[in-house]
């Protein structure tokens, strides 16, 4: 296998006989930049997203992450280990051993100091599953007590030598504000004062006007992106780039313009989610949804009717209506395991051709060689 050399050794101690490039995510990050392009980073809440994402991943040559985020972890089948082992199985299974990918910890999120405990063990525990990149996020504290805590829980992050996203600015906060928004000063103080206690992010995430999730109603993307280049400007000095979070719902004319304004990770999650639940959408990747939070669907789109029926009827009687849905990827992932393949391969079919779109409008396409160029370069 081309990356062979290059899996690292904790990726290897769980998977002895892995035959598939999960490699670290800081070269797919710094080969973006070298490149002017940018690494599409796919959350998996349920299995059925994956395939499609990985067949157009390994055709485009495209580097992919695939990211679980902290809470995600709550409401999904996934445990650090079984999320690892199935993106692994999936790039096996279609014979991926040219297009490197990273499984990234996506906000591993702080709201208090006596949560800094808690996260440092489910680091610990990533670490071991074959996690290759993360995210700290503890900007829901203040600037000051985010520092700590990102300070606290990088050392283990660095010492491995993995990516390293940090957060300052929590996404989505005032929606419809511009309050709360990250300042290019603060984003300068906080890289360079992580830099001056030894730690070194590779990307900043910040709160530019996104939201995670599902605009309804009136809400509309708002990502301010001269603000986002200024951040990025700020930083430079310590060569760290902009993790931009809440994609979905964003037309691919303004994802094009993300490379311009130093965006060099571009995180997708409930778009996928949409995908697999058949969740129309609009031309910019929104679920389309009544007044009441009621998505619409489409019977030749995911997964079977009477299904999504039952998930429905499960999120009235529960309260878990709207974005909650989401919290139906654990309720029903047996169901979702067991459908036939009439639906997993219109579900892989669509992710397939929109991951291409994502790949073109990111100037990841072809991409995977020049990764192996920076590897050889970096280690000679």
């Amino acid at each position: 296998m081309e990356f062979d050399k290059f899996i690292p050794e904790k990726v290897r101690k769980r998977f002895p006989n892995i035959k598939t490039p999960l490699i670290n995510g800081r070269p797919l990050i710094k080969t973006a930049k070298a490149n002017h392009a940018m690494i599409i980073a796919c959350n998996c809440r349920c299995r059925l997203p994956a395939e499609g994402i990985a067949r157009a991943s390994m055709v485009t040559g495209a580097p992919v992450m695939y990211e679980i985020a902290k809470s995600e972890l709550t409401y999904t089948e996934f445990t650090p280990q079984t999320f690892v082992e199935y993106i692994v199985s999936v790039n096996e299974a279609i014979g991926n051993t040219a297009v490197p990918f990273a499984v990234h910890a996506d906000h591993l999120t702080v709201k208090n100091p006596d949560q800094v405990a808690e996260v440092r063990d489910l680091i610990a525990a990533q670490l071991d599953a074959g996690f290759t990149s993360f995210a700290i996020d503890a900007s829901h504290m203040e600037n000051e007590l985010n520092l700590d805590a990102t300070k606290e829980l990088a050392q283990a992050i660095q010492d491995a030598g993995y990516c390293l996203e940090v957060e300052l600015g929590e996404i989505g906060a005032k929606k419809g504000s511009t309050e709360g928004f990250t300042q290019p000063e603060e984003a300068a103080w906080f890289i360079g004062k992580l830099n001056t206690a030894g730690l070194h992010p590779d990307l900043l995430a910040i709160n530019n006007g996104s939201i995670h999730g599902t605009y309804f109603g009136a809400a509309h993307e708002g990502i301010q992106l001269d603000l986002t280049k200024s951040i990025w400007d700020a930083i430079q000095p310590w060569d760290a780039d902009i993790a931009q979070h809440g994609i979905t719902g964003t037309s691919l004319g303004k994802i094009r313009q993300f490379i311009n304004y130093g965006i060099r990770k571009g995180n997708v999650g409930t778009f996928w989610q949409n995908i697999s639940f058949g969740i129309a959408m609009n031309e910019n990747g929104n679920a389309l949804a009544t007044s009441d939070k009621d998505y619409i669907t489409r019977s030749y789109r995911g997964l079977p009717d009477s299904l999504w029926e039952e998930m429905t009827r499960w999120a009235q009687e529960t309260g878990n209506t709207g974005g909650n849905i989401k919290k139906a990827n654990k309720v029903f992932a047996d169901r979702f395991n067991k459908i036939d393949r009439v639906y997993t391969d219109r579900i892989t079919a669509q992710g397939y051709e929109e991951g291409v779109k994502l790949f073109e409008a990111t100037n990841s396409i072809g991409l995977a060689p020049k990764v192996r160029e920076y590897l050889g370069s970096v280690s000679s």
